[in-house]
């Protein structure tokens, strides 16, 4: 299914590539694991600093959040410090301050001869810096990489208010917090159906149904109901098919429907309670969470429901598979040894591998969508707070500090 990137930003000046032609960018980026990088601090032009939001420092931070890149952090150009590091580009910037919106100039810099290799100039409201600074690093990371950037992606997920939960969304490093829903109510397991629309289950009725909604405007309306449990919606990024579980044929099972609600299909007819569907990137398997064989353990199926089979077999109690934008991993909460930790598994049920080592439960995993980190709940100190990790459990992050945060869902590509 198409994703829209919504963020207004006008992009006033294109590539500069005269010298680039010269530096072989693909060439000094092979010669490392972590491609050495310098990021200045950028100067104003006219119409005053901007002292909230640097997008020297937030154009730093997501190239260091990659695990790419070895970024030095410098007030100005330093050949000193630079050649200490044996870097070889560096980035500098200009801005200019016009009432309400900003002109950013940002460059890729040769440091021997410090010509520019590769610039961009962005214009917008002042609001919008920080998504200027995310493009660049985004830019740069395809040409250097080849990959595409998740910089500009949002995680929605839960602030839990006791009695009263709500969804709020924020960028993926966790600035830019919004609030999507304010309802008297308990609102849970929010997914993206696109970049501007979420399912997520409310109470709103006095039960647990299925509701669609607008991130920008807060306006919803109920998806799928019954007199029954409509619960852990998910939506196929290849064809848009939404998953779900449903009681309303007396216990809980994986249900799928078109984005329009028709359709309606039964996947799993056991007695057990099947619930928490993930689809494949593909979207030809569902994961999904099952007590048939005696508690709850993960399990992989068609898309049609057929070749149903067990994939977990440690611990005594799986939950909330994830699957990898890549394919070839789940990763999901495991119970073991008196608390809830993330782990992962490859799709075909071998090498589980404990990812989180965090004090308190760790739960609700969920993937960017670069496969470059997982990001989960951690419950330490008796708050609850959203942390990204490395699948390989290094650089463990937090991202959000309000300790009241839950079930994140990651915007995929």
């Amino acid at each position: 299914m198409k994703k829209v990137i919504t963020t207004v930003i006008l992009i006033v000046g294109g590539i500069s590539l005269c010298y680039g032609e010269m530096f072989n960018l693909e060439v000094y980026a092979s010669k490392f694991d972590s491609i050495p990088i310098a990021v200045t601090k950028f100067s104003p032009k006219s119409g005053g600093t901007i002292n909230k939001n640097q997008p020297w420092k937030v154009i730093a931070d997501d190239l260091a959040f990659t695990g790419k890149f070895e970024v030095l952090k410098i007030n100005e150009f330093d050949s000193a410090r630079i050649a200490e590091k044996s870097i070889g580009v560096y980035i500098d910037g200009e801005y200019m301050v016009d009432g309400n919106n900003v002109t950013l100039d940002c460059h890729l810099r040769d440091v021997t001869t410090r010509e520019l290799i590769f610039g961009r100039k962005y214009q917008g409201e002042k609001k919008f810096l920080r998504s200027m600074a995310h493009r660049y690093a985004n830019e740069l990371v395809d040409m250097l990489m080849g990959e595409r950037g998740m910089f500009e992606t949002k995680v929605v997920f839960v602030r839990d208010n006791g009695s009263k939960k709500n969804l709020f969304v924020m960028d993926y490093d966790g600035h830019g917090v919004r609030r999507i829903t304010n309802l008297n109510t308990v609102n849970i397991f929010p997914c993206f159906l696109d970049s501007s629309t979420v399912l997520w289950i409310s109470f709103l009725r006095g039960k647990p149904d299925i509701y669609k909604g607008s991130i920008s405007s807060g306006n919803s309306d109920i998806f799928m109901y019954s007199r029954f449990v409509e619960t852990s919606p998910a939506v196929s990024l290849i064809e848009g098919n939404v998953a779900y579980a449903s009681s309303k044929k007396g216990n809980l099972d994986i249900y799928v429907c078109n984005t329009d609600k028709t359709n309606v299909r039964q996947l799993t007819f056991h007695r057990a309670i099947d619930t928490s569907p993930t689809w494949s990137p593909n979207g030809y398997h569902i994961a999904f969470t099952s007590d048939r064989s005696g508690s709850p353990q993960i399990y992989v199926m068609d898309r049609d429901g057929a070749n149903a089979r067990r994939l977990t077999f440690e611990g005594r109690y799986q939950d909330s598979p994830a699957w990898s934008p890549k394919g070839d991993k789940i990763a999901y909460a495991s119970l073991q040894k008196g608390k809830f930790d993330i782990w992962t598994i490859e799709a075909n049920g071998s090498n589980a591998v404990k990812v989180s080592s965090n004090a308190g439960n760790n739960e609700y995993p969920c993937w960017a969508p670069d496969g470059s980190h997982i990001a989960f709940v951690c419950t330490r100190g008796g708050k609850s707070d959203i942390h990204v990790v490395r699948p390989d459990g290094s650089d463990v992050k937090k991202i959000t500090n309000t300790g009241d945060a839950k079930m994140p869902d990651w915007l995929q590509f």
